[in-house]
């Protein structure tokens, strides 16, 4: 496991995640939308969380991924905060995505936390989601336990946040089960991902190609 920069953040996520979701939404939060930036990413959760190792390694799967395509944009480095933000607060943001009834607010506590992308490592028993504030170059991603079904299936964890953290470059749902970011309303769920062997879902062609027209060869952050 990389070497992790321990630094402590005002608050902490106790969230969720039993499937894997990110409606559409507009303005600022709008999937297929580029960071201008290179997005930090702060780890909120136990320090003994196991799937610390695998939110180091979903950022490699991307930086990787993005590298092979030619693209100059990069997730940049991992940090772990602490603290708590109520699982009734993520469940709230959680329903407002599922109905699409409106883009999920970030909360000040989200807000607060230094770092862009803030991954949530929690407990929480509803379906995760990736809300983006790009006009204040915050994201946030929320995954539930790993203890039980469906992320203690092995593979499984592992792909959820690869896959939220698809959402929060900019990458919307497919339908294709066999694709890392298919997604609802189509009936893909996170068991999908169960595996014997330790492996990422590959990207399409089109999620391929949309991330080199938002992040090209030339990608330089401003």
């Amino acid at each position: 496991m990389k070497t992790i920069n321990r630094r402590k953040a005002m608050f902490g996520l106790a969230g969720a995640v039993v499937a894997a979701y990110c409606r559409r939404p507009a303005a600022a939060f709008a999937l297929g939308a580029a960071w201008t930036i290179v997005p930090t990413v702060t780890v909120m959760g136990p320090a003994d969380d196991p799937r610390l190792v695998l939110v180091h390694d979903a950022v490699a799967f991307w930086n990787r991924t993005l590298a092979e395509l030619g693209s100059a944009f990069r997730l940049g480095a991992v940090t772990e905060g602490s603290g708590v933000i109520p699982a009734s607060e993520l469940a709230g943001m959680s329903a407002a995505t599922l109905s699409q009834t409106a883009p999920p607010t970030l909360p000040a506590e989200v807000m607060a936390v230094p770092g862009n992308i803030i991954v949530a490592l929690s407990d929480g028993d509803f379906v995760s989601f990736c809300a983006r504030r790009l006009s204040e170059a915050k994201a946030l991603v929320a995954i539930r336990s790993a203890g039980v079904p469906p992320l203690s299936l092995p593979n499984v964890a592992r792909n959820v946040i690869a896959h939220e953290l698809g959402h929060a470059v900019g990458l919307g749902h497919n339908a294709d089960p066999t694709l890392l970011m298919c997604g609802r309303p189509a009936p893909c769920r996170p068991d999908a991902f169960q595996s014997t062997a330790e492996r990422y879902f590959p990207l399409g062609d089109d999620e391929k190609a949309l991330l080199l027209r938002l992040y090209p060869a030339d990608w330089r952050p401003r």
